[in-house]
């Protein structure tokens, strides 16, 4: 069963009665809520506020999900891979895509994403969450529309692009290098010093230049977010940087939302800290045949959005 079709307090249980947790005191800490509110929670789930919700299910995949991806054969998970886009499609999918990137980090209602993209400006909708909107959504349609032309390469130039496209109007320094030390919350992950990044981004596309695999992919996107480069929207980048590098390798990219941040999250801190990759590939895996099989099946129809 998925973790996102497990009640709330059935989560909590499990994780009482895991070794790594035990106790309530230590989940209530790891949560960032009383001891008294776990205890309450055990019996009535139906008032846990959004932010508890996503850190119970963050907690939830990173101490019980990941032994369930670490025996997962990878080669066992299908890809659709040498696909082609169709051009009616290639909307849908690039939609479907900055959406996800978007709902991953902040709160953005899918009918008001979908009218700002059509040019309809929501009257209760503030000038940030607009040029949000706008960023992520250009930048992932420039960079599909550019994947097929010959001399397109990822290197910082690009990277530092993108950055600037998804940033424009939110960030005086959109598409610079951060001056400032990054911490990533709630995460023991080291981000690069300052005056390293301009070395270790040169380093990290001397060695993911043109790469095939999913393993190195996935390695790829883990190495890129602890070196977090930008102020903000590293995330954003990030996960570009990652579409295209599947779109190169003729790989069908996976569809990261608001629906999986919880594993992906989970994954992905486990891969930065440990070094084991396998569960973060094998979800960006998953993620991928789900969205082929979606993007893909033309005879019911293509969804923009997930029900």
């Amino acid at each position: 069963m998925a973790y996102q079709d497990i009640l709330y307090k059935e989560k909590i249980e499990t994780l009482l009665n895991h070794p790594a947790v035990k106790t309530s005191v230590k989940l209530s800490h790891l949560i960032g809520v009383s001891r008294n509110t776990i205890m309450v929670w055990r019996d009535d789930d139906r008032n846990i506020r959004t932010e508890n919700r996503d850190s119970i299910d963050f907690w939830y995949c990173k101490i019980i999900g990941l032994d369930s991806l670490n025996d997962v054969d990878i080669d066992s998970v299908a890809l659709a891979d040498n696909f082609l886009f169709e051009v009616n499609l290639k909307d849908v999918l690039a939609r479907r895509l900055s959406f996800g990137s978007l709902e991953v980090e902040v709160s953005v209602d899918a009918s008001k994403f979908k009218q700002v993209i059509d040019n309809i400006i929501p009257n209760d909708m503030n000038t940030q969450a607009v040029l949000e909107v706008v960023g992520v959504a250009n930048a992932t349609r420039r960079m599909m529309d550019a994947i097929s032309e010959d001399s397109f390469d990822i290197d910082s130039r690009q990277i530092r692009d993108w950055h600037y496209n998804l940033m424009q109007g939110i960030r005086r320094d959109a598409g610079q290098y951060s001056t400032n030390i990054r911490i990533i919350p709630d995460t023991e992950v080291a981000t690069t010093e300052p005056e390293d990044i301009e070395a270790e981004i040169e380093y990290w596309v001397s060695k993911y230049r043109g790469i095939k695999a999913v393993m190195d992919i996935a390695k790829a996107h883990a190495h890129f977010e602890s070196i977090h480069p930008f102020g903000d929207g590293n995330g954003r980048v990030g996960r570009l940087v990652m579409t295209a590098q599947y779109l190169q390798a003729g790989l069908m990219p996976p569809e990261i939302n608001g629906y999986n941040k919880a594993m992906y999250y989970a994954t992905l801190e486990h891969a930065q800290i440990s070094g084991n990759i396998k569960p973060l590939a094998v979800f960006l895996c998953e993620q991928s045949k789900k969205l082929s099989e979606s993007h893909l099946n033309k005879a019911s129809g293509v969804q923009l959005f997930k029900e």
